[in-house]
């Protein structure tokens, strides 16, 4: 490594009232992409009539283009210069496209044939995934290093991040379906649509990077997107990483995707919706506020392995208590707890992950790595809502019957359960072998010598 390529690793602090205007952002994103993976598949599934694997295959043929989307934006954000800085301007131009994009989701025209409907499915999604959201969430993503350079204070803002992105989920899940019944998805869209824009712009008026102009910023400049790909797959905590978004995302969205069949099917039971989605976000709201301690004190890898632990556990509760209500709400509680570490811990990683690629080869390429975390959230996004769709039409649903079949209802059941086990065991395996934080300290010492230098 050349002792030529520095970094000037930056001390400000971010104030707390700055750490709140960017997790209002994710809030705002998650009133659009939230929405989108808890209502579009049963929207349609059983209020457009499109086949539940059609619908799946969108979804996963839509997240592989998002993996060349992820790579050009993040080189997009790499070399920006303006005022703003150089992902900030990104968050503030996609916000309103943000809100119409979930309006044009939800508004499939009613006119249009069987294979109309799956055309404009597949371009309005098209439009929000691969490009708009692209745009908004990496850049959104990437502005954590510039903001925060220094560690602990990255693990803070996501951990705060998350605490406003799990109020957002939760105002979802105890207001969405009221307002589909007396406004239809149009309605519901057109209102989560603006408040998400909304919110996404007070991260872009309220927020300001802190490494514009320094040495920081200029060493990923010049490196071409070539060599900045090779340097990304010479990284194995890149690698590892990513595949750790892809797990996580999976799991979650295929939770969030087939819980509404799981209440209504399985249990009977949709005044019990709000109070399930509720024990597997709750445990983050009143947790989040004290992972950076935790941080601070083990880590975030053994934070991290305990919260996958957590949740095989849960799932195992759930599993061995079939048909209790009470044991289904306590492994539902243990899998929210298992996610907390989870929420965090990812995104803080990436902002290391660019740290430990500047210590290794002496080059800084913050929006191309930050393609790891959007890349394997959509990809995972779309994993998990493709294996709902696709298992929902192995088990032979049929979206306007009264009465789901024995098939369909085993498959609801294992989408809910077995599948996402094994997905949280394969991301333990993962974990095990990117244990980055033993070799941090080391990482940051010798930075910060060479930037002396």
């Amino acid at each position: 490594m050349e002792e030529t390529k520095n970094s000037t690793l930056a001390v400000e602090k971010v104030p707390f009232g700055e750490k709140i205007a960017y997790g209002l952002g994710d809030a705002g994103c998650n009133f659009i992409w939230t929405t989108v993976g808890m209502f579009l598949t049963v929207y349609y599934t059983d209020s457009v009539g499109i086949a539940a694997g059609v619908v799946g295959t969108i979804m996963l043929l839509t997240r592989l283009l998002d993996g060349v989307s992820d790579l050009v934006m993040g080189n997009i954000v790499d070399h920006t210069h303006t005022r703003w800085g150089k992902a900030r301007p990104w968050v503030g131009l996609t916000a309103p496209l943000m809100g119409l994009g979930l309006i044009l989701l939800f508004n499939v025209p009613g006119s249009l044939s069987g294979s109309g409907k799956i055309a404009y499915a597949s371009v309005t999604y098209v439009l929000l995934a691969v490009v708009i959201y692209t745009a908004c969430n990496l850049s959104y993503g990437t502005m954590m290093s510039y903001m925060a350079p220094d560690q602990q204070d990255r693990t803070t803002l996501s951990s705060v991040r998350f605490f406003c992105t799990w109020i957002a989920v939760l105002i979802i899940i105890y207001t969405a379906n009221g307002l589909i019944e007396s406004m239809g998805y149009r309605g519901m869209s057109i209102l989560f649509g603006i408040v998400g824009a909304a919110l996404i712009l007070v991260t872009f008026f309220f927020c300001k990077e802190r490494t514009t102009g320094d040495a920081m910023e200029k060493k990923g400049d010049d490196v071409p997107v070539t060599k900045a790909l090779g340097l990304l797959f010479k990284n194995k905590y890149f690698i590892f990483v990513a595949l750790l978004f892809i797990i996580n995302y999976a799991a979650l969205n295929l939770t969030n995707g087939i819980v509404i069949y799981y209440v209504r099917d399985i249990l009977g039971n949709m005044g019990a919706y709000g109070t399930v989605n509720m024990m597997g976000f709750l445990p983050s709201i009143i947790l989040l506020p004290v992972f950076p301690k935790l941080v601070e004190k083990f880590g975030k890898w053994k934070c991290m392995m305990v919260g996958f632990v957590l949740q095989i556990i849960g799932y195992v509760v759930i599993l061995a208590t079939s048909g209790s209500f009470a044991m289904l709400i306590v492994g539902l509680a243990l899998v929210g707890v298992g996610r907390v570490p989870h929420s965090a811990g990812l995104f803080a990683m990436i902002a290391d992950v660019i740290d430990y690629g500047d210590w290794k080869f002496g080059e800084r390429v913050e929006g191309m790595t930050y393609s790891a975390a959007s890349f394997g959230m959509k990809v995972g996004t779309g994993i998990g809502s493709a294996v709902v769709g696709w298992g929902l039409e192995f088990g032979g649903y049929v979206g306007d019957a009264a009465v789901q079949s024995a098939s369909a209802l085993f498959a609801i059941k294992a989408l809910y359960t077995w599948v996402p086990m094994i997905l949280i065991i394969l991301g333990t395996i993962i974990l095990a072998m990117s244990n980055l934080d033993k070799i941090y300290p080391t990482i940051r010492k010798e930075l910060a010598e060479r930037s002396a230098k």
